[in-house]
């Protein structure tokens, strides 16, 4: 079977958009220290009290291809922590955490852990 140019360069492409999905997304050094934004639980703060800056992991179309997992819960808060705080926010609201596991298929039996949240800014008053 032979493919055309126009059908060969638009499946690079799709090729090239799906493998640089994670590309922009880098996981915090094992030695960084993450900020510590302050975690509020539903109904902890007042909705007038903060703006929402972002959905870190989640709020970009990379999201459908590519996720980021870590070893332990903990590693996953800081990452996220990271992330909001290089987005401009002081804290997270509804944090999530959920564990990954491993395909039923693979060898591999590490856990891998997902957090994700609502970046916010504080209003001062």
């Amino acid at each position: 079977m032979k493919i055309r140019g126009s059908r060969l360069s638009a499946l690079v492409g799709g090729a090239v958009c799906v493998l640089s999905a994670g590309a922009g997304i880098a996981q915090s050094d094992v030695g960084q220290r993450a900020p510590e934004l302050k975690i509020y639980a539903s109904g902890e703060i007042n909705m007038s009290r903060y703006e929402v800056v972002g959905r870190p992991w989640v709020d970009s179309w990379r999201s459908a291809f590519w996720l980021p997992t870590f070893p332990s819960q903990e590693q996953a808060i800081a990452a996220l922590q990271t992330e909001a705080a290089r987005r401009g926010a002081d804290g997270l609201l509804n944090v999530i955490c959920l564990d990954q596991g491993h395909w039923k298929w693979s060898s591999n039996t590490e856990p891998a852990f997902l957090c994700y949240g609502i970046a916010i800014r504080v209003r001062r008053s």
